[in-house]
């Protein structure tokens, strides 16, 4: 191919999920010429995701947000964990209060009509789209990337800065060195979930709404995750609901136990089951969640490419934060490539400002904080069947106690933890995870 045939951009995007439209958008607003590259037949055709956008980061980069309507569901007005024994739960959730200030900053929503939004806000912008196509490997000069290979005839296309947005399997990021190893089992977690349809009359009155204006996410510890270290999860959407869990790859291969045997379990739970009966399954998924976080980062930049999102390990499993980082970490990326652009300068030094950005964030702030998560479930494996199911038998035995003495309520509530876990143990179980969230 010849110079004047070459197809040749400013920047070229690799995916057009929350951070690769995000960083499309800042780039063509900054007066460059985007191409987004998708390998799904549209953008979040491929995306089973069921959760929770938040909106201060779709604000930052679309403060006209609610003037251009976006595809949201039901607004968070309760959030918190649900704690299951087997055939019990104990509910702690936090309702209404600041969950319904101005503006409310979580909404549940169904990312493959999201992300379709998401990737259109973009193209009304300039950016230029490409879909059904798989990026395959860089375009080197001078060991720097100029560009992308894409598996159509004649498929190579320049620019002198690529932004990879890749997602969880990131192999390219992989080609370019800047990670050594593929997924780690023990930080990585394979979700399944199902999205099943019920009337919104129905959601209302099984979950306490008063109308369509009201939603529910909760993570869901104990008998769910049949003592494995994960987290159930469950989203009410305006007319279905979200119901998965998720476990760590290694203690799902350990445990022997298939992924749709675990949901379905949790499906059938006597306190889940009632809330669900009489829907309709609307979609079946799976998708792994790369929670290795600060530890599983890859070098975030290099000669003529950066890397943004899942990719780039940026998910903080604790809060269920993923969607918030990768749309931030888009705009940085973004704003990084118009920068290269200004100074002519696409080197690694150049875009290592991408970097600087990033650490004036809370994603690095936080991901630094959680670092030592994943490696505490490794070494706690038990942490999730016992507390979770202690928390849910001590606050039964508490709020049947009548009749008895305190005292022996008490002592029966401690026997019911030591039982399971020997006190110093649990004492020390218990410094070692606030440590672990406190970061130190």
């Amino acid at each position: 191919m010849s110079n004047k045939e070459k197809l040749s951009f400013d920047v070229i995007v690799v995916g057009a999920g929350l951070a690769g439209s995000a960083a499309a958008v800042i780039a063509a607003r900054g007066g460059l010429k985007v191409a987004m590259i998708e390998r799904g037949q549209a953008p979040g055709s491929k995306n089973y995701f069921g959760g929770t956008l938040y909106t201060h980061s779709l604000l930052e980069i679309y403060p006209d947000l609610w003037d251009r309507k976006p595809p949201l569901e039901r607004p968070v007005t309760e959030a918190g964990f649900w704690f299951l024994s087997k055939d019990g739960m104990v509910r702690a959730t936090a309702q209404g209060g600041k969950l319904k200030n101005e503006p409310i900053d979580a909404y549940v929503a169904m990312r493959a009509k999201f992300d379709a939004w998401w990737a259109d806000q973009a193209k009304k912008e300039g950016v230029f789209a490409i879909t059904k196509t798989v990026v395959v490997d860089f375009i080197r000069e001078d060991n720097k990337v100029v560009g992308v290979v894409t598996d159509r005839a004649e498929g190579e296309i320049y620019a002198p800065v690529v932004i990879i947005c890749e997602g969880v399997n990131n192999l390219l990021t992989q080609k370019l060195g800047l990670i050594k190893h593929d997924l780690q089992g023990h930080s990585s977690a394979l979700a399944v979930k199902q999205l099943i349809a019920l009337p919104a009359e129905t959601i209302n009155a099984r979950f306490g709404f008063t109308d369509n204006e009201h939603g529910l996410a909760a993570s869901v510890m104990g008998d769910v995750s049949m003592g494995l270290p994960g987290l159930g999860f469950l989203y009410t959407g305006i007319d279905s609901v979200s119901v998965g869990v998720g476990v760590t790859l290694d203690a799902l291969t350990k445990a022997g136990i298939k992924p749709y045997e675990l949901l379905q379990r949790y499906l059938n739970h006597p306190m889940i089951a009632p809330l669900i009966a009489g829907g309709r399954l609307m979609e079946y998924g799976a998708h792994i969640i790369p929670e290795g976080g600060w530890k599983d980062m890859p070098q975030l930049y290099t000669d003529g490419a950066l890397v943004a999102g899942d990719a780039a390990s940026m998910v903080n499993a604790l809060h269920w934060e993923g969607t918030n980082m990768a749309i931030i970490a888009g705009k940085a990326a973004g704003e990084t490539a118009v920068e290269a652009h200004q100074k002519r300068d696409f080197s690694a030094k150049s875009l290592s400002s991408y970097r600087a950005r990033l650490d004036k964030t809370f994603i690095m702030t936080d991901l630094h904080q959680y670092r030592g998560l994943s490696h505490f479930l490794k070494t706690h494996p038990d942490f999730m069947a016992v507390y979770p199911t202690f928390i849910n038998d001590a606050l039964g035995m508490f709020f049947s106690g009548f009749g008895k003495p305190k005292g022996q309520l008490y002592k029966d509530i401690l026997r019911s933890l030591t039982d399971r876990r020997p006190l110093l143990k649990a004492v020390g179980d218990i410094v070692a995870f606030g440590r672990t969230i406190i970061g130190i």
